[in-house]
């Protein structure tokens, strides 16, 4: 039944592009084709197909061809799409998603499968759940490997091009075409070295305020929801230091009088690896905690493996 959708969808494509011999067609030509139609860039589409860069040019010349058509035009920003491109782009997508689904086993078996799942996500959830997922992989799935990019705000539209598996951050109530689950609430805490001025002092509102900060916030923000709540009382802090990883954090408050209010796993992590300090903030968002969830396409994210994945994060988050 799946094939049987899947060469409906590759016949629906060939009657756009006005093939009436299937056996004219190079399916090769057409992943090419979508490579460069999603990077735009015929460096980094070799680099995805697993060409080099001058056979790579030579399919694009043959796809000229074919379609008589320039289909890409060099530009200041990349390579761009003609019209005749834009038209056939989300057509072939769809087919060549649709073949390889049907011809992927639906079978999975982690302890023998050898797989790369593309997860978009932050410092935090790397930091915090991720230790636990590798040692879980090492265990059950020793083939599969794990490759993270980094959030652009484009989440919903690479899930949608399936140029990623899963995206794990906070996003409210996301579109109905994507599946949500909950990951984790997260609470936070204020770390500081051993022999901070405060470690051994009650952490009143007051000489929070008073003590300097590091900032920990991903786009460079100059202020964060510490600040906004302080504001609130009448009261401001001194960011000594502003950093965009939580990584980067917890050893610089390890060796200086700064301290942090990071999510409550950020803080374990830092009282375990570098002996800090943790006390409970005097201070919280409107909610009092972080909420970390995870989203995948419902249609594009239906095979066992990415099941499979998401059951894993699960645990390795429930392990902490």
């Amino acid at each position: 039944m799946r094939a049987s959708r899947a060469l409906l969808k590759w016949i629906d494509v060939t009657s756009i592009i006005h093939v009436m011999n299937l056996r004219r067609v190079d399916l090769n030509l057409l992943v090419i084709f979508d490579a460069l139609m999603r990077e735009r860039n015929v460096t980094r589409a070799a680099d995805k197909v697993g060409l080099s860069q001058p056979a790579f040019s030579n399919a694009l010349s043959r796809l000229r061809a074919f379609f008589a058509d320039d289909l890409f035009v060099r530009g200041p920003d990349g390579m761009r799409p003609t019209a005749r491109a834009l038209e056939l782009a989300d057509q072939v997508h769809e087919a060549l998603a649709a073949i390889d689904a049907a011809l992927d086993p639906v079978r999975f078996d982690p302890q023998t499968a050898h797989r790369t799942f593309n997860v978009e996500t932050n410092d935090y959830v790397v930091s915090a759940f991720f230790p636990a997922l590798m040692q879980l992989l090492r265990k059950e799935a020793p083939g599969i490997d794990i490759r993270v990019t980094p959030q652009t705000g484009r989440s919903f539209e690479r899930l949608d091009a399936q140029e990623i598996d899963l995206a794990i951050s906070a996003f409210g109530d996301p579109p109905d075409r994507f599946g949500v689950e909950e990951l984790s609430r997260d609470g936070y805490g204020v770390v500081m070295r051993r022999n901070h001025p405060l470690a051994d002092e009650t952490l009143t509102l007051a000489r929070y305020a008073a003590a300097i900060h590091v900032l920990v916030t991903p786009r460079g923000d100059p202020r964060g929801f510490v600040d906004e709540r302080l504001a609130e009382k009448g009261l401001t802090r001194r960011i000594g230091l502003t950093v965009n990883q939580f990584a980067s954090a917890l050893p610089i408050v390890a060796g200086s009088d700064l301290i942090a209010t990071v999510p409550s796993r950020i803080a374990q992590i830092g009282a375990k690896r570098f002996g800090l300090v943790l006390k409970e903030a005097p201070i919280l968002p409107p909610r009092g905690f972080q909420e970390v969830q995870m989203i995948w396409h419902k249609r594009l994210g239906t095979h066992p493996a990415n099941a499979w994945l998401r059951a894993a994060l699960l645990r390795a988050a429930s392990r902490q």
